[in-house]
């Protein structure tokens, strides 16, 4: 038996897993995941600007398009059958800045807890 079959077998097991988890991804986002994460506007922004960026999500989700984001932010979509190894960083870039984006709203949203 050769050494190197546990660790491809591992490998393989573990990109199956990140391809799962990223169809499922698509799916949430198909079915207007980022429309109640936004959880409509804020003081300043506009409702209709916030339903684009959402509607255009869900027709990229529908194209099975993933967003990357590469070393300097910039972003580019790839279909997610296209998807490599090499992939993975700029898809955890990717949902980094979503999630941070998120939380910025979360924390604007919240009124500032004041002491006596």
């Amino acid at each position: 038996m050769d050494d190197d079959e546990p660790k491809a077998r591992n490998d393989e097991e573990a990109w199956e897993r990140f391809m799962e988890a990223e169809r499922r991804h698509l799916d949430d986002r198909r079915a207007g995941h980022l429309a109640r994460l936004l959880d409509g506007p804020l003081l300043g922004e506009s409702a209709e600007e916030l339903r684009l960026l959402a509607w255009e999500d869900q027709r990229r989700a529908e194209e099975e398009l993933v967003e990357l984001r590469g070393p300097g932010g910039e972003v580019f979509y790839k279909h997610i059958d296209d998807l490599t190894l090499e992939d993975r960083q700029a898809r955890a870039e990717a949902e980094r800045a979503l999630m941070n984006r998120i939380m910025e709203r979360q924390q604007r949203r919240e009124p500032p807890s004041g002491g006596s």
